[in-house]
């Protein structure tokens, strides 16, 4: 038996042990399938597992992995409603859905940028950055999209002057920009984005990898 079992067992009763490892058992069967390029097969797996199991031990990481899994086919609707469900989960799993619901909301952002809620796209998509960040400063993808989405909000909603104390409505990276990405790297990042939006929705606002399942710890 190896760590994850481990893991398990020390809070699980003797009758909960078989519950437990047949619903790993189906979590690591639809991760292999989604990890293999088989997201419709994933999806069911994982679908099933929520079926079977609602409040589950991997409830969490099944949903998290649906959603991505809906990103990855174009369906941002049902991933998003999956995400804003996670956001209150602690650690990785919460910090990547709101990265993940800021990805989405900034791609779509971009894909129409004549749009008349094209400025509230992109506050909207901050704010999901910011929450990303306050889970974890050292998130660097959500620095670095939060860069982009500021910078193009700039050009359309130059900041206010500061009038005082405090963070105002006109200065909304004051926090994220004291994380560390420097100006050089963010100048290069948003003159290469401006190259080929398409690239950079592709290089940019790709959503938080699924969870890595050691390989050691699918065997029983």
């Amino acid at each position: 038996m190896h760590r994850l079992a481990f893991a398990l067992v020390a809070f699980l009763t003797f009758s909960d042990i078989p519950s437990a490892v047949r619903q790993y058992r189906m979590f690591a069967d639809a991760y292999d399938r989604q990890r293999n390029s088989d997201p419709a097969g994933a999806a069911r797996g994982y679908a099933e597992l929520l079926a079977r199991h609602p409040a589950g031990f991997f409830r969490n990481e099944a949903l998290f992995d649906l959603a991505l899994i809906h990103q990855g086919q174009k369906q941002p609707q049902q991933a998003s409603t999956i995400y804003a469900g996670l956001l209150q989960v602690k650690g990785p799993i919460g910090v990547n859905a709101a990265y993940n619901q800021g990805n989405i909301i900034a791609s779509q952002a971009f894909t129409n940028p004549k749009a008349a809620d094209y400025p509230a796209r992109l506050r909207n998509a901050l704010a999901f950055y910011r929450r990303a960040l306050t889970g974890d400063p050292g998130h660097a993808d959500a620095r670095v999209n939060y860069e982009i989405v500021l910078r193009a909000l700039r050009t359309i909603e130059p900041p206010r002057p500061a009038s005082g104390g405090g963070e105002g409505a006109g200065s909304p990276g004051t926090r994220p920009q004291q994380q560390g990405l420097s100006s050089d790297v963010s100048n290069l990042v948003l003159g290469n984005a401006r190259q080929d939006e398409g690239q950079m929705m592709r290089k940019y606002f790709r959503p938080a990898a699924p969870r890595q399942i050691p390989k050691e710890e699918k065997e029983w």
